[in-house]
Parts: C-alpha cells; structure tokens; sequence
C-alpha cells in the first residue's frame, strides 16, 4: 500500500550560533502517515552539512515500513516565485524500519553536500507499505541519564523471545523543554546478537544539542522491537547546565514584534529555569545578558545589555533588558548566563529572536 502525502516548508536562518525557523503548512492527518506537528529541528552540524531532524506518525490500525521522507534544501532565492529547483535532494526513512500502528518514529535527514547557501528546507512523506508488526519482546531500561559535556546514559537490553535478537540497533532520543517537545539528537548502538531469554547492556557516551533536556530508548532488531521508553532520572554533572535560556523574544508595548522603528524602545526577554542539586545553594545569583548583533560575516554587535537577579527557589524567572535601536538593519539576540564572577551558568542561547529595524 503507498500513499503520497503532503509535506511542510520550513524556513530558517543559518548562523555559525544561530537559527530560527517556522512550520508554515500542515500536513493532513487523513492520509496514514505522517509529518507531526510537532517543528523540525534544523541545524548545521560541524561539517557544515545541514541536519533535518523531525517525526512521522502512522495513524493507521496496521504497520507500515518503508517510509520515505523526501527532503529539498533550497536557497531563499530558488523558493522565491519562478525560482530554481532546489539545490539538493535527499530521501531518507524512518528512525524505525516498522512502525507500529497509532505510533511514531523519529527521522534525520542529511544533506549531501555542506553547502552554506542552504536556507530552507521543504519536507514530505512520499510514501510507505503496509506490513506485519514486529512483536515488540524487546525489553529496555536506563534508570538515569547523565548531562555534562556529554550525555551519559547505560542500558540494558532483555530478549523476552523464543529467538536470538540480531542486529539490535538501540537509538538514543533527545528532546528539548518545548510543549511538545522537539527532538534534538539521535544517538545509536548495534549489539549484534541477543540469545533469547537473556540481556546486554549498551553504554552511551554521546555528544548531544545543548537543548537536550529529556531522553528516551527504543530498540528494533532484524524481528523484534521495544516500546519507546522513557529515562526516568536525568542528572546534571556540568555548571553550565545549571540554568536553561528559553523563549528568546523581543516585545514592544507587551506586543511580540520582529518589526520595530529606529528609537523605538523594545524590550528583549528569555524565560529562565533552574535545576537545584548538590553543586548549587539555596541562593544562586546571575545577570543575564543579552547581546543584539547585526546580520554579516563579522555580525558586529550592535546592543549589550544586562539584567541581574537571583534564583531562591526552583521557581522560573523571565529576564528583561530594553533596546532602542539606533541603526536600521536586520539584527539577530544572542543570550548568556553568568554568575556574578563572570562563570557561565548557562549554554549560550541559540534560539534566537529576528527584528528588522526600519527607518
């Protein structure tokens, strides 16, 4: 059985610590398989290849393989009207070889070639067949996980089958803290062979997207499958950890805005969360800095303001700094955490805010 489906455009900003980008169609949940609605993740890794990472959902009462996800990589100007094909194209599949009926899969799509004229990205479903489900006899479990400079994570695989598992790829997924959350990096093992009746343990030692604040396990081999399953215990072994910048925005008059005028005041604001443990005190001070930079090769800074304060209880802050642009220009906010002796508590933010300054 094949389908062709709908797919979404998504368009993004690509900077050596920035990005932004946003879902502007939908796919139709009527057609079987398809794109959720939850954004793709998009960045460019250290190669400079550009890394699509999103999810499928089979929403039909029987399981599907061979998803194909067809992804073009496009330029601002071959998408503009009459514009050129894209610039690349890549099809690749679903995380999972089978989905399971009513269920998801994560996938990730690489361009082929690290071209820095990629800016946006069109993503669709091309199809899938139907087929049986794998018996899901594959047990996982990972009681903690552990962030620091990497993500440590050990977990132990059970073969509840009357068959040897072969060729059990175990997958990693990391998610950020939006509502619903983002997958922001796939990790994944092969243990080779799991007699039946027994278990294995495979040890993570991955590096994974800073925005990484939850994690989950999924297993498939040649005929079984697990469940997704959840890490219950994520602990953080690195400072720079300590506090989370999200939702970096800038408003006028309490308006989101991406628009402003040349000595407008705005006001740029980053919602703050802390994580208490054993390194930190009941009292933990911070100043929070945002920095406005303009759009070019060198993005010469163009604002830096500061707001301080002080976290005494797990409560989330939001951190606020006023701008009046001088300059016309588009511009791009970077934010950053330190503690009163300039030590980073936080990874920088590189989910940023875009305003065009007119005259």
């Amino acid at each position: 059985m094949k389908q062709l489906l709908a797919g979404i455009l998504v368009l993004f900003l690509l900077l050596p610590v920035a990005q932004s980008f946003a879902q502007v169609t939908n796919t139709p949940s009527t057609l079987g398989v398809k794109l959720t609605s939850t954004q793709p993740f998009i960045f460019k890794n250290d190669e400079g290849y550009t890394v699509v990472i999103g999810e499928v959902e089979n929403t039909r009462s029987f399981a599907v393989n061979n998803v194909k996800i067809w992804v073009g990589f496009y330029s601002s100007t071959t998408t503009a009207p009459g514009g050129q094909p894209p610039l690349e194209t890549v099809t690749g599949t679903s995380l999972l070889d089978v989905i399971p009926p009513n269920s998801k899969s994560p996938f990730i799509v690489m361009s082929s070639t690290p071209n820095s004229n990629i800016s946006e990205v069109n993503i669709n479903v091309l199809g899938f067949n139907s087929v049986s489900s794998k018996q899901q006899l594959l047990e996982i479990s990972a009681p903690s996980a552990s962030v620091g400079n990497t993500v440590k994570v050990t977990a132990e695989i059970t073969n509840k089958g009357q068959q040897d598992s072969i060729d059990t790829n175990v997958h990693l997924i990391a998610y950020d803290a939006f509502n619903p959350p983002r997958i922001v990096g796939i990790e994944t093992a092969t243990v080779d062979r799991i007699t039946k009746g027994s278990s294995e343990r495979i040890t993570f030692d991955a590096k994974m997207d800073y925005r990484a604040t939850s994690f989950k396990l999924v297993a498939e081999s040649d005929n079984y499958q697990s469940k997704i399953t959840g890490i219950p215990k994520v602990t953080l072994d690195s400072i720079t950890k300590l506090i989370t910048i999200g939702n970096v925005r800038i408003t006028e008059s309490g308006n989101q805005t991406s628009e402003v005028r040349v000595g407008t005041p705005v006001q740029i604001s980053s919602d703050l969360s802390i994580q208490f443990g054993a390194k930190t005190s009941q009292q933990q001070g911070y100043v929070y800095y945002a920095q406005v930079k303009q759009f070019g090769d060198k993005a010469p800074v163009e604002f830096l303001g500061f707001y301080e304060g002080v976290f005494d209880s797990a409560q989330p802050q939001t951190a606020v700094v006023t701008w009046v642009p001088e300059n016309e220009g588009a511009f791009f906010v970077e934010a950053y955490v330190w503690d009163m002796d300039g030590v980073a508590l936080a990874a920088p933010s590189k989910t940023i805010s875009i305003i065009l300054v007119k005259p």
